[in-house]
């Protein structure tokens, strides 16, 4: 019984950092087309260049850039 409801509970603390990331990523993704080479700060993981339309896209996290 305990066993099920730490799993429910690690269930919920996985959720609420998922949804704490996702907070984060908003306007917070850098993207890098190795296409043309345009970068841009985007909010999804699934855009493409808004400059050539390729989806050959770095994409990383803003957030874990340090600030210095």
């Amino acid at each position: 019984m305990s066993e099920t409801n730490n799993q429910k509970e690690d269930m919920s603390l996985l959720q609420a950092w998922q949804k704490k990331i996702e907070l984060a990523n908003t306007n917070n993704i850098f993207c890098h087309c190795h296409q043309c080479q345009y970068e841009w700060v985007d909010s999804s993981f699934e855009a493409i260049c808004p400059s050539c339309k390729s989806s050959r896209i770095e994409r990383i996290s803003c957030w874990q850039f340090p600030d210095d």
